[in-house]
């Protein structure tokens, strides 16, 4: 089995922080370097958080044409 092929803990936290969700079937979509990329980026300061956000947005255009999926406001 290819490195990474289920989604580590520590990306789920990240994109919980960044309020992106990312289903396992567009996580399979992306290259073992992508994926690298999600598991080693930095995701603390707002400006760390915004580049996630944006690098998330623009991989899920490239492969599913749509930007990120959100998550819904916690406490609305």
């Amino acid at each position: 089995m290819d490195d990474l092929a289920l989604m580590p803990r520590g990306v789920r936290d990240k994109l919980d922080r960044v309020g992106i969700k990312l289903h396992l079937r567009e996580w399979s979509l992306l290259t073992l370097d992508e994926r690298r990329w999600l598991v080693d980026a930095p995701c603390a300061s707002d400006a760390d958080v915004a580049r996630y956000a944006a690098e998330l947005d623009t991989l899920m255009q490239r492969y599913t044409g749509k930007s990120a999926e959100r998550l819904a406001a916690r406490g609305a």
